[in-house]
């Protein structure tokens, strides 16, 4: 994928985008079971696994399954795949 206008606007500058704290203000509300599992589980290996390291699996998993651009993700969708990520690194 070379034309990045319609996923990302072709904001590819190699630095990830700041995410807001996790603390204060999930990526995904606390809203039903799934979303507390998924924060809960964040919160927990926090220690275990560092947040670069997650980002960066996260963005390997999700570049062997899908030809969409990261940067065009919601940032809901980068959580799933960064709580994925979180999962694979702490078996």
């Amino acid at each position: 994928m070379s034309d990045h206008s319609r996923c990302c606007a072709g904001h590819h500058d190699g630095k990830p985008r700041k995410r807001s704290g996790q603390d204060v203000d999930p990526a995904i509300p606390l809203a039903g079971p799934i979303s507390t599992t998924i924060v809960s589980y964040a919160a927990r290996v926090r220690h275990r696994v560092g947040e670069d390291a997650v980002d960066r699996h996260a963005r390997e998993l999700h570049a062997r399954a899908s030809y969409d651009c990261w940067n065009g993700l919601s940032e809901k969708d980068q959580e799933l795949w960064r709580h994925m990520a979180r999962l694979d690194l702490t078996r």
